[in-house]
């Protein structure tokens, strides 16, 4: 049995909000349990792309898509018949026709008049935004019809501060916008973010493997990590620097983004990127070899810190249900933010060995049963252990021959788990010269 898993996140602001209008509302919790069960994520795969890009898609991308289009939940269910089996459409509709008789009554009728003035303030700036797109596309050297329209869904979040979220599927952006909020230009600088992932992602696959190429024929061994962090950094030096000074004509004192790398990468590409824009020239050889050398002058501790080699995971586990999986996911994410994901499960399952032996990313084992045949496995896997004996309750951290990160988590069961992830929280690097980090 083998599980792929996604995150779709929510703005933390939001959901408090939600939560505290709605404690000990029964029939709320149960319409959340309801929706909780519904399967929504149906993957699949286009193997033309390179691996360690977005190879893998998920049907809860058209679902956003669709929905972002509706005006209606009627018109959302025609539009997405056939994505998910009749089953599953029948309780989404049902659990979204009750969903919205509360969202009328905590969100809309109280904040309509605020979000449509949000609206208005960021209209203002549309003209500068298609501007700005076409010159972000042609330094992307990605594809976009000219006449195919992107669609920014605002949705709004109570209050002028906070946290709030936005996520792109192909031509439809979801912002969350606070209500009283006041920084446009700012919230505009996200609106682009989310367009420069888009556009990163629509690059071709053959000059999605050509930028690959630039990053795997660099000798650095920073050129995995800025490589897992060029998308993010890209977009927010385009979208968080570059067009909120094209607006306002000086760049945002602000930190960029809530992440320090992503944050540091970002306004360390900032002048490259300012100066590509300028000559109208596009991503190339030159800017990949800079970029990887400006993210190891940036951050020369990169390469064991479990914050970034975390960033980008594929873990490995025996959970045997999806609540057990989700149950995991959040110890995660309560220790590490983690932008990309796989998780396979059982570990010898042949298809999950596969993966530990090829895939690129940071190989994350996470050991709570089935010690002896899985430690036996992992010894072959990685002969960095072979003289290691390995005890439960302990933190094992080391590059393989093939330079990847691999960390195993041995624990004697899975209540133990968050111990060690607090443990690696607090430690932040790994001691390159020992396996046993504890």
């Amino acid at each position: 049995m083998l599980f792929r898993s996604y995150n779709h996140t929510t703005s933390r602001t939001f959901q408090q909000f939600i939560d505290d209008k709605t404690a000990g509302d029964k029939e709320f919790a149960q319409l959340v349990n309801d929706f909780s069960s519904i399967m929504l994520d149906y993957q699949f795969r286009r193997e033309e792309f390179p691996a360690n890009r977005r190879q893998t898609r998920t049907t809860y991308d058209f679902i956003d898509i669709a929905l972002v289009n509706a005006s209606s939940i009627t018109e959302f269910r025609d539009r997405i018949i056939g994505i998910l089996p009749n089953s599953e459409l029948q309780k989404l509709i049902a659990v979204m026709q009750t969903a919205e008789g509360y969202y009328d009554r905590l969100i809309w009728k109280e904040y309509e008049q605020k979000i449509n003035e949000q609206r208005k303030a960021l209209e203002q700036y549309a003209g500068q935004c298609s501007e700005s797109f076409t010159k972000i596309n042609h330094f992307y050297h990605s594809y976009w019809m000219k006449d195919m329209p992107f669609i920014v869904a605002i949705y709004p979040i109570p209050g002028n501060s906070g946290s709030s979220t936005a996520t792109p599927h192909a031509n439809s952006l979801c912002i969350g916008v606070m209500t009283d909020e006041t920084d446009h230009v700012g919230r505009i600088g996200v609106v682009l973010h989310e367009m420069c992932h888009v556009l990163y992602d629509e690059q071709s696959s053959e000059f999605q493997h050509k930028l690959e190429g630039y990053f795997t024929e660099n000798p650095s061994l920073y050129s995995k990590f800025a490589y897992n962090f060029l998308d993010e950094g890209l977009a927010t030096a385009l979208g968080n620097g570059w067009a909120y000074k094209s607006i306002t004509g000086e760049l945002d004192p602000n930190p960029w983004y809530d992440n320090e790398y992503i944050n540091g990468f970002g306004k360390a590409l900032y002048p490259m990127v300012e100066e590509y824009l300028a000559a109208n020239k596009e991503i190339d050889r030159n800017f990949v070899n800079r970029a990887i050398e400006l993210f190891g002058t940036t951050f020369p501790n990169s390469i064991t810190d479990y914050g970034i080699l975390l960033n980008r995971v594929s873990i490995y586990c025996d959970a045997e249900t999806m609540v057990e999986i989700d149950g995991l996911s959040k110890q995660l994410a309560l220790y590490f933010q983690i932008t990309n994901r796989n998780l396979s499960s059982p570990i010898l399952d042949p298809t999950a060995i596969g993966y530990l032996k090829g895939n690129e990313q940071t190989q994350l084992v996470i050991m709570d049963r089935n010690f002896e045949a899985t430690i036996k496995e992992l010894k072959k896997l990685f002969p960095e252990l072979s003289k290691i004996k390995m005890q439960p309750d302990k933190i094992y951290s080391f590059f393989d021959a093939k330079k990847r990160p691999v960390i195993i988590l041995y624990v004697t069961d899975k209540g133990k788990l968050p111990a060690l992830l607090k443990e690696m929280k607090e430690k932040k690097y790994f001691d390159r010269t020992k396996i046993t980090q504890n």
